[in-house]
């Protein structure tokens, strides 16, 4: 983790052991839905928060699971936990770390980007995964983070990379494959979350518009017989593993 997202996990994590000391915000328990807070984090939350057991992999804001694990480890209550999580959504810090090699202020995180029963879920899943050993089970090891996998092929010129629909930092597929020659490469993303698709490699460097909500990334590209890369060039989405390999033969 880059040194700025430390500070920021940090951060968070003297923030709950305080809201702990304190009591915290309790939220009534009302039959919250973990498996759609589960999907909404994921969609919503995933691409800039490490949390482990939703397979998410950000690294923009802090990681989830070392701001979480001290605290439960001393023993303080989920309901703390879905409190705080549940206040943040609504009104985040507003106060961004700077980057430490470009001295840049960090995004920061925007209110409400859940809302309602979403955010209640959202929050008790966060509580609930946060910090926490092993795996989820039951209903919620059916939903998370999607993985890529497979290989993409060009066809008659061009080569389909489409950015993974539920909001992961992936794309549906984990490699790619063409023919030298001129190539369009296109990145479909269906999600809410902002991605592109970016080519490098072998003198190339190419990056497409970022886009979202059913928008299409593209690049055009002379690629010579060899191997490139293949990423979403938005902050901390290749750092994040939004990335593969492009072999050219």
């Amino acid at each position: 983790m880059r040194s700025g997202g430390v500070r920021k996990a940090l951060g968070l994590a003297a923030t709950v052991a305080a809201a702990a000391g304190a009591g915290g915000c309790n939220l009534a328990d009302s039959g919250t839905n973990l498996v759609n807070g589960k999907e909404q984090f994921v969609a919503n939350c995933g691409s800039c928060h490490v949390l482990s057991r939703a397979g998410t992999s950000g690294v923009v804001g802090p990681n989830l699971d070392e701001a979480f694990q001290r605290a439960r480890q001393d023993g303080f209550g989920e309901s703390t936990f879905e409190g705080l999580v549940y206040a943040q959504i609504g009104s985040p810090n507003r106060n961004p770390s700077n980057n430490p090699v470009t001295g840049e202020p960090e995004p920061v995180m925007p209110a409400d980007l859940v809302t309602g029963e979403d955010a209640e879920d959202v929050a008790a899943y966060v509580a609930h995964a946060a910090g926490k050993a092993g795996d989820d089970s039951g209903p919620l090891a059916q939903v998370g983070a999607a993985t890529a996998e497979g290989t993409a092929e060009a066809e008659n010129g061009v080569l389909e990379i489409p950015a993974d629909p539920g909001g992961s930092l992936s794309y549906t597929f984990a490699d790619a494959a063409a023919p030298p020659g001129q190539l369009s490469v296109e990145s479909p993303n269906e999600s809410s979350v902002d991605h592109n698709i970016a080519i490098e490699g072998n003198g190339v460097d190419e990056v497409g518009p970022v886009v979202k909500d059913g928008g299409v990334s593209e690049v055009q590209v002379d690629l010579e017989a060899g191997e490139y890369a293949f990423y979403c060039s938005v902050e901390g989405h290749r750092e994040g593993g939004m990335e593969g390999t492009l072999t050219v033969e």
